[in-house]
């Protein structure tokens, strides 16, 4: 139930309303994200805490023929990134970050601190980007009124099925008559199955060059429009092209439509599962005979911010599977990231080495 809740309200506004009706204790001015394998009633969560995606929030432990469910809680002011791995019965201070893919530990993690890696250790400094509490914090009333309309559009996103199904309808309609049984049956009732996903995989094309346009690198506050369209871009590509698009992972058409969709593909670019969705396209680069397995966070939105800039794959260089890189990430020609590492920001690796660990080391 959690999970499928998620799909349709994670990242919105109405989501720490539904999660708190399951039991889970939220403070004010919350942003939650996707969540994963949570017990709602076990979970306590201070004000104005952040959530990206794919969080671990207290999951069950099962050992032994047992299952071990604890309390988990979050002091306010918390940042945790993609993957952050929070473990059932960890209690942890106000006013710190856990960066990607990190694994809390509250025996060593203290207030005001910032952590990253596995095992994880402290940040000594870290960028920070200040803007106007208007933008992060603290929107006026055309702001949050705005992100509202953009949120609650999301539901209105399987429209488009209602109107493609019209045009399949009407499509039979046309064609049965003016075709023999036989002809109507092998060749008219195919095109017209083609044409549905055709259809949806354009809407969400236009869409995205009607919504963004071209995506450069900069920053963009939380309660910006531009963030509240490049969220539900993200969701519309979900909802409406994924199904399809899933279908051509590992073949050509697939990259032909990334193409289109703003990504830089080289010659002979090998591309593993997972680009059947694609959450800042304009800001990726695979060049000729990479090898590309990985997940991509090409932003980040600390500080209620969302930077965004290129990832970049050399050529006949090879990303494992899982490897998380970062935005600024640049891999140098012909260099191997091991799978499950990952690539700092703005950090460069060195052509023809191989590299592994979070935060990746050469090796």
């Amino acid at each position: 139930v959690v999970n499928n809740a998620s799909e349709w309200l994670s990242g919105t506004l109405f989501w720490p309303i539904w999660l708190r009706l399951a039991g889970m204790k939220i403070g004010r001015g919350c942003e939650i994200s996707t969540i994963i394998d949570i017990v709602p009633e076990l979970i306590s969560i201070g004000e104005t805490t952040f959530f990206a995606d794919g969080i671990y929030l207290g999951g069950p432990r099962i050992q032994k023929g047992t299952v071990t469910v604890s309390t988990t809680s979050l002091g306010s002011n918390t940042f945790l990134g993609n993957h952050a791995v929070i473990l059932a019965g960890h209690h942890l201070p106000s006013d710190i970050l856990l960066g990607v893919c990190t694994v809390s530990d509250d025996k060593i993690i203290r207030e005001g601190s910032s952590w990253f890696g596995q095992p994880p250790f402290e940040l000594p400094k870290r960028e920070i980007v200040e803007c106007d509490r208007s933008l992060t914090h603290e929107p006026s009333f055309i702001r949050y009124w705005n992100r509202v309309f953009w949120e609650a559009l999301r539901f209105a996103l399987p429209a488009v099925y209602v109107v493609a199904l019209a045009i399949w309808y009407e499509g039979a309609n046309r064609l049965e008559p003016q075709m023999s049984p036989t002809a109507f049956v092998l060749l008219g009732m195919p095109l017209l199955n083609l044409a549905m996903p055709v259809f949806l995989c354009l809407f969400v094309l236009l869409l995205k060059w009607f919504l963004l346009g071209k995506v450069k690198p900069g920053i963009h506050p939380l309660w910006s429009c531009w963030c509240s369209r490049w969220d539900f871009l993200f969701v519309a590509w979900g909802v409406l092209g994924y199904a399809s698009l899933s279908v051509l992972q590992g073949t050509v058409f697939l990259i032909w439509y990334l193409r289109a969709m703003g990504m830089k593909i080289g010659k002979g670019v090998v591309m593993g599962e997972g680009f059947a969705q694609v959450v800042d396209p304009d800001m990726l680069h695979f060049e000729d005979g990479s090898t590309v397995t990985c997940q991509f966070q090409a932003h980040t939105f600390e500080d209620r911010v969302l930077k965004i800039d290129h990832v970049i794959i050399g050529p006949r260089s090879n990303v494992g599977h899982t490897a998380v890189l970062l935005y600024g990430a640049d891999i140098g020609e012909g260099a191997y990231v091991v799978p499950h590492s990952v690539v700092m920001k703005k950090e460069h690796l060195l052509p023809g080495r191989k590299y592994a660990g979070s935060p990746t080391r050469p090796v």
